[in-house]
């Protein structure tokens, strides 16, 4: 599966306001991204590597609008892997 640049922007940007709005937890409940067909085909591995790159995303643009750093890790650190 792959994702332009802008594709994740939009993404992490809808996962970042669902955070600030306590309306999402899980970056792969984001409408958007569920309703691709290369996500529902997409194996395990690669669901976990997008999430991955989406939480970083919406963690650095939190962080750089001025969020709690403590918040917004204990929030997106669960969907992040460290390589």
């Amino acid at each position: 599966m792959r994702l332009t640049k802008r594709e994740k922007e939009h993404l992490s940007r809808q996962y970042a306001e669902g955070l600030y709005l306590s309306r999402m937890t899980n970056p792969a409940d984001l409408p958007d991204l569920k309703k691709r067909r290369d996500w529902q085909e997409a194996d395990e591995y690669e669901k976990r590597r997008i999430v991955s790159e989406l939480a970083t995303l919406a963690r650095d643009e939190l962080l750089r609008a001025g969020h709690n750093r403590e918040t917004v890790h204990r929030l997106v650190n669960d969907y992040i892997r460290h390589w």
